[in-house]
């Protein structure tokens, strides 16, 4: 509830309401209707007052059919619905997305990557973006963060784009799959190391394969000093 009361005078974005426990719910309806909260142990109301954007991919008219879901907060909540459409429904936006968070990760990795190559803005543009706008940040965060060049290409997306592009490729198909493979180990590896902290003798230890063994794929795939410096991060 500290939120609540530091959202004061201000606005307040609650993500994900849908997923709420069902009794929390009944306290979040109290504090938009009261406009008070109670903190741990107070002993008297603290009145608020703020303006509530809540968002969620749950259908709510089915969870208040399921009864998972309160129906009186839903309609306090539903005063102005704003319908978000999924991303593979506005694949033009792909583009401009990717590039605003590889300008965003850039910074944050301290990168200087000057930008994302026309076939690879067309790859992620025939997606499907099951995971919506959220893997597409996530997807653009691990590219900035694992590359070492100027520009991010083909070659840096991972093994489901991989395919993709090998299924429409008439010519080169070996080394296409050479390419694949490499990435899908480079990616699998990294997702370990995510897993374990960047901790290399933990992540071996979790794949189950020798410290030497890790240490050789981790040069071969050129991702050892990525490790060093997220760790240190």
């Amino acid at each position: 509830m500290e939120n609540f009361e530091l959202a004061t005078g201000g606005t307040l974005f609650l993500d994900e309401v849908g997923d709420l426990r069902y009794e929390l719910q009944a306290k979040l309806l109290r504090s938009i209707q009261e406009g008070e909260i109670e903190r741990v142990g107070g002993t008297h109301p603290i009145k608020t007052d703020f303006r509530l954007i809540a968002a969620t991919n749950t259908d709510l008219t089915k969870a208040v059919k399921a009864g998972t879901f309160r129906e009186d907060l839903f309609y306090r909540l539903n005063v102005i619905p704003i319908q978000m459409p999924a991303l593979r429904d506005r694949i033009e936006d792909v583009p401009e997305l990717a590039k605003f968070f590889l300008r965003r990760f850039s910074v944050k990795f301290r990168k200087d990557i000057q930008g994302i190559a026309d076939s690879t803005l067309r790859i992620l543009g025939a997606h499907w973006w099951p995971g919506n706008i959220r893997e597409l940040e996530n997807l653009i965060e691990r590219l900035v963060a694992m590359s070492d060049k100027d520009w991010i290409t083909d070659e840096d997306l991972p093994i489901e784009f991989q395919v993709a592009k090998l299924s429409a490729a008439e010519a080169g198909v070996d080394h296409l799959l050479d390419r694949a493979v490499s990435t899908f180990e480079r990616n699998f590896i990294v997702r370990a190391l995510e897993k374990q902290g960047w901790n290399v003798t933990a992540t071996a230890r979790a794949l189950g394969i020798p410290l030497s063994t890790m240490k050789f794929k981790m040069d071969r795939l050129e991702i050892r000093g990525l490790a060093r410096k997220l760790r240190r991060n």
